[in-house]
């Protein structure tokens, strides 16, 4: 187990991980590219007309313009097969989450006892 560091510490130690981003803040790449696979990139955009037009998501305007960001991901890359088989791994996640939450809820004797006594399905002798 590793000692707790401070974030000043932190920051010395993975300064050559960090790249500067242009929404003013420093972050590791990994977490740049983690959060472009979980963002949708571009939005559906009405504009008080019935037919619907594609634009870029406004997070992205500063990665964008006026030259795109060198850690900026292609479509390409966004659409490949590894990405398309971690959202299927993340939504299988999100799925065994929300089972173990629903039975944790029926089964958690203080989930019990925190209902209303009109509604209590555990008996309180």
């Amino acid at each position: 187990m590793t000692s707790p560091v401070t974030v000043q510490q932190w920051k010395e130690i993975n300064a050559h991980r960090l790249v500067d981003c242009r929404w003013g803040c420093s972050m590791t790449l990994e977490s740049c590219r983690a959060y472009q696979t979980r963002t949708k990139r571009y939005v559906i955009h009405f504009g008080g007309h019935g037919e619907q037009h594609e634009r870029a998501n406004a997070e992205y305007l500063s990665c964008l313009n006026p030259v795109p960001c060198p850690h900026l991901l292609s479509d390409q890359d966004l659409t490949s097969p590894a990405m398309s088989f971690s959202e299927e791994m993340r939504s299988t996640k999100k799925h065994l989450v929300n089972r173990a939450r629903a039975v944790d809820r029926l089964v958690n004797p203080s989930c019990m006892l925190e209902e209303a006594d009109w509604r209590r399905s555990l008996v309180n002798v």
